[in-house]
């Protein structure tokens, strides 16, 4: 027992020491004396002789087979896990190999041995899970299981039973196979000082591009591995909750495979791990994959019912500084699409704290965050709700204005139809146009463009502004808009849409009931 706690402790002070420290401990008699020991003390002592003799710097190979050849499965089982943690020293870096070239590939075949074999019991697979979990943050490693099918659907098929003792090892395998885990953003400009400092430069592998990354996350959904992060989710742990967040958005991250996470019941699952018990990171990350389904599956699909609601607060919370430009522009895509479906979900986007958040992005420098902005705001304008919050004191519609002049189409053409939306059901907001100063110079350009689009738009801007009143329909026919009506509804004027022309129609008609112009036909014969 002595022997026993004195080689433990061995591997305790190695494990606290750099990798380089072994080598001190590298006398023949030394090891000599360790190795004798082997089959004189109990099983769990045999995978502390392991450790040292691996971190003293010999080859695996030398110690793997005849040492792990004991009686007890459970104490090999006990010692190759031991191993898969030395041989995760190196992380994610291809540079570092702790073991000689094939020996990590052993470790994890014998890992997948174990764990595809039906005579194992739980506790058994759970080590070969964790052992796993430690190897496969090695690229190679990924390739070797995520091609086991059979080793595959094993983990998968131990978390669906709810036994959450195996969470760790299954979970981190699964993010390690996802690359979900938090990398460090390292500037380039870093980078090289680090090279001319001669210091580490740790190395990406290969296999841990995207193609890679996206092929593994098409074999886990084909092993449903959805349905095993559902029964997962059930743990109280924070840690472990968001990294099962975390898988679940890597693979919705894949457009074609949101799908499987809506049919095999992930978004329930999502909208827990959004809004209870959860890191704040892994509460943001888990709206972040709600998002992601939003955008491309319709809303009344992917949450269907009361989910529609329940959806609106995680998306709203990752309109927040604190989350990235790429979860900002999500939740606003999302949102947009969810505007859509019922005058219920806009007023709860609304009354969410929603309409001042997704404002605040509409000011963004980034365009894309603009554009996206402007759209689901555009989308809000069906809730009469929404056009109340224009009428007050504030600039909303001036700015609205200001953006028909904006560099991308898209955010213009977004902004023209919520000022045409607006100025319909507002006649408080058909007056705050005039605010503007570009006003006038904004309203020819979208009449007059050869977008047909933005000239619809254009044109029914100018229509709610003459149907307004006297005042509004004055400050219109006095400018050059009227000449432009006139010239759209000409008879021999036919590359412009009858529907178009129609509007242009109408508002003249609605300026000559206002006794502001002559009878049209004798405007389109001068």
């Amino acid at each position: 027992m002595t022997l026993f706690r004195a080689l433990l402790a061995m591997s305790l002070i190695l494990w606290s020491m750099s990798s380089t420290s072994g080598r001190n401990l590298c006398f023949d008699h030394f090891l000599g004396a360790i190795i004798a020991a082997v089959n004189q003390i109990v099983d769990n002592a045999k995978a502390s002789v392991l450790e040292i003799r691996v971190l003293t710097g010999h080859q695996l190979n030398q110690v793997f087979e005849p040492t792990l050849g004991v009686e007890h499965l459970l104490a090999r089982l006990f010692a190759n896990t031991r191993l898969c943690k030395l041989g995760s020293v190196g992380g994610t870096d291809a540079s570092v190999r702790t073991f000689s070239d094939g020996s990590t590939s052993k470790l994890s075949k014998a890992c997948r041995q174990f764990l595809i074999n039906p005579s194992m019991d739980k506790d058994m697979k759970k080590w070969s899970a964790e052992g796993l979990a430690y190897l496969s943050l090695n690229a190679d490693i990924k390739e070797e299981l995520i091609e086991d099918k059979e080793a595959v659907s094993a983990l998968v098929e131990m978390s669906r039973n709810g036994d959450l003792s195996i969470l760790f090892g299954v979970v981190t395998t699964f993010v390690n196979l996802t690359n979900s885990y938090e990398k460090q953003e390292v500037m380039p400009e870093m980078i090289e000082l680090a090279k001319f400092a001669k210091q580490h430069v740790p190395e990406d592998h290969p296999k841990d591009t995207v193609e890679y990354i996206n092929n593994r996350c098409r074999v886990l959904c084909e092993c449903q591995v959805v349905t095993a992060l559902v029964a997962l989710s059930k743990s109280q742990s924070k840690t472990s909750r968001e990294m099962i967040a975390r898988v679940f958005n890597a693979i919705c991250e894949l457009q074609e495979l949101r799908g499987y996470v809506v049919q095999q019941g992930g978004v329930k699952a999502l909208l827990k791990l959004a809004l209870e018990n959860n890191t704040q990171n892994g509460k943001y990350i888990s709206s972040q994959a709600l998002a992601r389904i939003g955008i491309t599956i319709n809303p009344e699909v992917s949450f269907p019912g009361q989910r529609c609601l329940e959806v609106v607060r995680p998306l709203v919370n990752i309109l927040h500084p604190d989350c990235s430009a790429l979860q900002n522009f999500e939740s606003l895509m999302a949102l947009t699409n969810l505007a859509q479906v019922s005058p219920s979900v806009r007023t709860s986007i609304i009354k969410d704290n929603g309409f001042s958040r997704i404002e605040n992005y509409m000011y963004e420098e980034h365009p894309m965050l603009k554009r996206a902005a402007t759209q689901c705001l555009l989308n809000l304008f069906l809730s009469e709700d929404t056009a109340k919050l224009f009428e007050g004191d504030t600039d909303r519609v001036k700015y609205l204005m200001v953006l028909c002049d904006d560099e991308d189409m898209d955010t213009v053409k977004a902004a023209s139809g919520a000022l045409a939306m607006l100025t319909g059901i507002s006649k408080k907001s058909c007056q705050k146009v005039f605010d503007a100063k570009c006003w006038l110079e904004n309203l020819i350009q979208l009449v007059s463009s050869k977008d047909s689009d933005l000239q619809h738009r254009g044109l029914c801007i100018v229509h709610n502004l003459i149907d307004c009143g006297n005042d509004c329909a004055e400050k219109v026919v006095e400018t050059q808009i009227l000449e432009i009506l006139v010239a759209i509804t000409r008879p021999e004027v036919d590359d412009i849409d009858h529907k178009i022309k129609d509007i242009a129609r109408s508002a003249l008609k609605r300026a000559e009931e206002q006794k502001l112009i002559k009878n049209i036909e004798n405007l389109n014969t001068e």
